[in-house]
């Protein structure tokens, strides 16, 4: 079972600082997806949280590397696991059918052997998805809390990927909790949000923690608020006196769990309607930024979409700090400096020559803007000339290519690309983007152009002959397959 390569166990151990942390450079598995690249942890968590266990998954490879480690093959075993996820399998998937496999067949598996198995490859396995196994099988052993499991399992799950499925194993050890939240307090990506969904909050030291930093992740805040939201009982937390810090936290927190993704938010709490009333309250005798503003909008929004009980009194309460004085000179100052313009607009103030200023000003870092002008026709000539002047739309139609345009050296073509999608609202404007887009190298960038001209046709626009005799041509020169058969209907 021992391989040439250097064992996970090892890669993690020997890479580990001293304060129990990896360097942020280091990463278990990297595996390419369609030109991306997961991070530690990711695919697991996008299967957890999305896509949920492989209903009747076929475990028979996996039955049988049991069936043949119970034999002490543990050499023919290893070789197999590898075998079989060499080939795509995944552990996460089916960890509750081959847990439920094991505890109906105890009669065909020695628990010794199995053990001895699976410690084994925990310390020498190359192979990550085999030391998942590994994790998944241990959970159902009957183990002894020793010294070394304890320093094999806390060792392990300082890297991401693995976090998850030593968490499962944690449970034999008497202050698992406090393991739980030692590692929590270590992690940042994928392995602090299993932590903290595993974590009870059984200190003021946890509590205080959870609050303050344990929704805090590099992936989203929004798979940990509503826990965090739940087992601090942040509702009872804003009733009396409230520092300016926590009412800061709690209105991050329930900014994060408004919405039903990537995980059920405030829909899920039955004290939501609590929580909500206390934070409003506390909300309109303080004076507010214009991120906080936006979250009452938001919160606003979540009252009127849901049937709280306190449906009516958040939704009025909400209106009367978006009508008061404070909230509407904040966002008129927040909107002439480029800030808060969605939600000026949302709250029907005077935003269009803000928002065009701050195109202006930055339209390299702002041009998204234009989704707040070009659907309702404001400022359309004043963009196109800006786009129009600052693209160099004469380099940039170099001809098609077979070109992805995700380095920063296609930057442009990225800003290109918007503001053509943008002009799907008002047709015949714009033309000399669209040629540009038509004849650029990027595939992205044509195919958008088309996008655009598609929806003019359909608006009954049409087309000048200049862009007919281009589309033509380009019908002649595209390299891309897909593209080129696209523009059979052109």
């Amino acid at each position: 079972m021992l391989e040439e390569n250097q064992s996970i166990y090892q890669r993690i151990k020997s890479a580990l600082q001293s304060d129990g942390t990896l360097p942020e450079e280091f990463v278990l598995r990297q595996l390419p997806q369609e030109g991306m690249k997961f991070a530690d942890g990711a695919m697991d968590g996008t299967i957890r949280y999305h896509m949920g266990p492989t209903k009747n998954p076929d475990i028979s490879a996996l039955t049988l590397v049991l069936e043949m480690a119970s034999k002490e093959r543990y050499k023919d075993a290893a070789n197999a696991l590898i075998t079989h996820f060499n080939q795509g399998g995944m552990m996460l998937p089916v960890i509750d059918a081959l847990q439920e496999w094991i505890y109906s067949h105890t009669g065909v598996l020695s628990p010794e052997h199995l053990g001895q198995f699976v410690r084994t490859l925990l310390l020498q396995s190359n192979d990550v998805e085999s030391v998942k196994f590994a994790l998944v099988v241990l959970e159902v052993l009957e183990q002894e809390p020793d010294g070394e499991l304890r320093e094999m399992l806390l060792t392990l799950a300082s890297s991401e990927e693995l976090t998850l499925f030593c968490l499962f194993n944690f449970g034999i050890f008497a202050d698992a909790n406090e393991m739980t939240f030692a590692l929590a307090k270590k992690l940042k990506g994928w392995g602090r949000i299993h932590a903290v969904s595993s974590l009870r909050n059984t200190s003021e030291e946890i509590g205080q923690w959870l609050l303050t930093e344990g929704w805090q992740n590099e992936i989203m805040p929004e798979y940990s608020a509503i826990t965090v939201i739940k087992r601090t009982k942040l509702y009872a937390q804003l009733q009396g006196k409230v520092s300016d810090e926590l009412f800061a936290i709690a209105g991050k927190l329930i900014g994060y769990s408004l919405g039903d993704s990537p995980v059920k938010g405030l829909s899920s709490s039955k004290n939501a309607g609590q929580l909500l009333t206390a934070y409003l309250g506390l909300a309109a005798k303080r004076n507010l930024g214009a991120e906080e503003y936006g979250n009452i909008f938001d919160i606003k929004a979540f009252a009127e979409s849901g049937e709280l009980e306190e449906k009516q009194q958040i939704v009025s309460a909400c209106q009367a700090i978006l009508d008061s004085d404070r909230c509407i000179s904040c966002i008129n100052e927040a909107m002439a400096k480029g800030q808060g313009l969605y939600l000026g607009k949302a709250m029907g103030l005077d935003f269009a020559p803000q928002a065009m200023a701050a195109l202006r000003r930055d339209w390299q870092e702002s041009y998204d803007l234009i989704d707040l002008l070009l659907p309702d026709k404001l400022y359309v000539d004043e963009i196109i000339e800006l786009f129009s002047e600052k693209l160099p739309l004469e380099e940039m139609a170099s001809g098609p290519e077979n070109e992805m345009g995700n380095s920063p050296e296609y930057k442009d073509y990225g800003v290109l690309s918007y503001v053509i999608q943008g002009l799907q609202a008002v047709p015949g404007k714009g033309e000399d983007l669209i040629c540009a887009g038509l004849w650029s190298p990027v595939i992205g960038c044509r195919n958008i152009a088309l996008n655009t001209i598609d929806k003019w046709r359909k608006a009954d626009y049409q087309l000048t002959d200049k862009m007919r005799e281009l589309i033509a041509d380009l019908k002649e020169a595209e390299v891309h397959e897909q593209t080129r058969k696209r523009l059979e209907n052109f």
